[in-house]
């Protein structure tokens, strides 16, 4: 198994033992969806043969084309970048070398040059150096986070690298409106659904990271789906804020046919560590898996 290739805003890390230890084993299931791929934590921990990823970021998605089909220029690539800003002796310099990149690939991003596997390398380069891992865009559509002050070089990276290129073998990628699984999901198919966060009680919304944002209505067509797969023989988990459970337990159908499990993970987003804090429950796991229909630690809300 291999750890996610990206730093990724919302990312499923600290909750992949909850997640994976309420999923069917591979053998259990058909084809894998994840619509909302992000940095994919539970595809690399799955490494399914059979994967659908997807997600509406047209350049994220782009990254894992190019990541999948060009692995070893990518690595060359971004090891020659690392070499370039290692010769820097001073921040400023090595700030400068960042924005430049940073600019080269907002023009790249918006079309105005046409070299999608450049795009993927910088893509690469600007997480790895980048704060926090986010991908923030302007309202121009431009990349605008600043530098961190530790990069992460490649070669400390380069084994997960070379694992994750693997697990994206005969992997189909997309970028579309989640809404496609509606049509291709089958019987017996796996979907894991991780949408933008519906958010009451935090200041900073993950819906602020994707043009155009998840609002209430989305969230129950997403809700609303998942209930049609249902009837449909497709295995559905989804994760969510814990404020959301309304949304799904005040549908006496969905309520009738899922079950709902809190739990309690720290945020990451604030640069103020001691701002990182875990209080109380803050995600939902919410699944039809039907080998833990009975499971003792799902909870209802009612």
């Amino acid at each position: 198994m291999a750890d996610p290739i990206l730093r990724w805003a919302g990312g499923k890390r600290q909750m992949i033992d909850d997640i994976l230890s309420r999923l069917p084993p591979l053998t259990d299931f058909n084809d894998y969806y994840e619509p909302f791929f992000g940095g994919g934590a539970v595809f690399f921990e799955l490494e399914p043969s059979n994967g659908h990823i997807n997600d509406i970021n047209p350049t994220l998605i782009n990254f894992y084309k190019q990541f999948r089909d060009n692995l070893d220029y990518i690595i060359t690539a971004n090891n020659r970048l690392d070499d370039d800003l290692s010769r820097f002796n001073s921040e400023e310099k090595m700030k400068d070398f960042y924005y430049t990149r940073r600019r080269e690939f907002n023009e790249l991003q918006n079309g105005r040059c046409e070299d999608k596997l450049r795009e993927a390398v910088l893509f690469l380069f600007l997480n790895r150096t980048c704060w926090n891992g986010l991908y923030r865009t302007n309202e121009d559509g431009d990349f605008n986070v600043p530098m961190k002050s530790k990069i992460i070089k490649t070669e400390s990276i380069k084994g997960n690298l070379k694992r994750g290129h693997y697990a994206l073998q005969n992997t189909t990628i997309t970028s579309k409106d989640f809404t496609f699984i509606e049509k291709e999901v089958g019987k017996n198919d796996l979907v894991f659904l991780d949408p933008p966060y519906q958010q009451q009680s935090d200041a900073r919304h993950f819906d602020e990271y994707q043009p155009g944002g998840f609002d209430e209505e989305r969230q129950k067509e997403l809700r609303d789906i998942a209930l049609k797969l249902h009837r449909r023989g497709a295995i559905v988990m989804i994760t969510n804020s814990h404020d959301a459970k309304n949304l799904y337990t005040n549908h006496d159908e969905f309520h009738e046919n899922f079950r709902i499990k809190p739990i309690k993970a720290s945020r990451s987003i604030n640069s103020d560590s001691s701002q990182r804090s875990q209080l109380g429950d803050t995600d939902i796991i919410v699944t039809n898996s039907p080998q833990f229909w009975d499971h003792k630690d799902f909870d209802n809300f009612r």
